[in-house]
């Protein structure tokens, strides 16, 4: 059996890769890095600005409740009254809290979350991109 292997494989020359092979190789990983690259900065984009249109979207539905509510009117005194206000604190803050239009504010901060969010990837994507090492054969 040892000289029926030695055989078939004596009259094959020498596998050897083509010349381009690796040129060829390293290109189709390198444009499949930048699709990938710009695939990710799109959908970043994308998140960003469709979170910066929401909360743009948000704050105008919800600008009367949040402008027109009593907490604004209370905190004011913060600024107008202030010795009134130090030595009656805990009733000034239970007052704010109970004016605070908070399902407002956390409706209009979920995506002003997520825009910072979006922002953070793109400059995260932007970073791991020209912080990769090249490697030149």
């Amino acid at each position: 059996m040892s000289k029926k292997l030695d055989q078939l494989f004596k009259n094959i020359s020498e596998i050897n890769p083509p010349e381009k092979l690796t040129g060829l190789i390293l290109a189709r990983i390198e444009k499949i890095q930048r699709r990938n690259f710009w695939t990710k900065i799109a959908i970043s984009t994308l998140g960003a600005f469709a979170s910066a249109s929401t909360a743009v979207y948000f704050f105008i539905i919800f600008k009367e409740s949040i402008l027109f509510s009593e907490f604004w009117n209370i905190l004011s005194l913060a600024f107008s009254d202030a010795t009134i206000i130090a030595s009656h604190y805990p009733e000034f803050f239970f007052s704010l809290l109970e004016t605070l239009p908070a399902m407002t504010f956390a409706i209009i901060l979920i995506p002003i979350f997520t825009l910072l969010l979006s922002i953070y990837f793109i400059f995260e994507v932007y970073n791991n991109k020209f912080n990769q090492p090249k490697y030149y054969f």
